[in-house]
């Protein structure tokens, strides 16, 4: 399980990054606006916070971008 102080890190970086006009992000980008953690351990973390349901997956059908559920449309 991904500790859950890494969650809410991952959770205020969308928000703050989703203020702008850009609602939907790579996953690489994420690992840029934390780069004090490992890969792995964000992986993981973005794993399980979509099966919560608190960030989603959302595919053009070849690219796959991350954001907040109410950034899904």
């Amino acid at each position: 399980m991904a500790d859950a102080e890494l969650k809410a890190q991952i959770l205020e970086w969308f928000q703050k990054k989703s203020k702008g006009e850009k609602k939907k992000f790579y996953i690489q980008d994420l690992f840029k606006g934390l780069p004090d953690t490992k890969k792995g351990d964000i992986k993981k973390a973005v794993v399980e916070m979509t099966t919560e349901g608190s960030i989603k997956y959302w595919s053009s059908g070849s690219t796959t971008l991350l954001c907040l559920p109410e950034n899904f449309d």
